[in-house]
């Protein structure tokens, strides 16, 4: 009798482990699933803060070719103001 026990117990253990392993096989992924929204929106993202940093310069670029045009403005009005506006004194006038 002790053998149809162990032959029971044996068949019992083996259905059990077996039924263990195949319950882990139907709820557990093998590998993370990954959705394909997910980088679209990390892309899309990012898109739009390079968009954004671009803006950001275009606008300094902009203030800065204003600063330049009125620094050349001031260094245009300088030279005027340094011409002299007499003529020399060794020059004689022609009579």
């Amino acid at each position: 009798m002790s053998r149809v026990y162990r032959q029971i117990w044996g068949s019992l253990g083996s259905g059990v482990l077996l039924a263990i392993a195949l319950s882990a096989c139907g709820t557990a992924p093998a590998t993370p699933v990954v959705h394909k929204s997910d980088p679209v929106a990390a892309e899309s993202s990012v898109v739009q803060s390079l968009q954004k940093q671009l803006r950001e310069r275009e606008k300094r670029i902009d203030e800065l070719e204003s600063q330049l045009n009125i620094l050349k403005m001031i260094d245009q009005d300088v030279q005027v103001r340094r011409k002299p506006a007499r003529t020399p004194a060794t020059l004689t006038p022609s009579e």
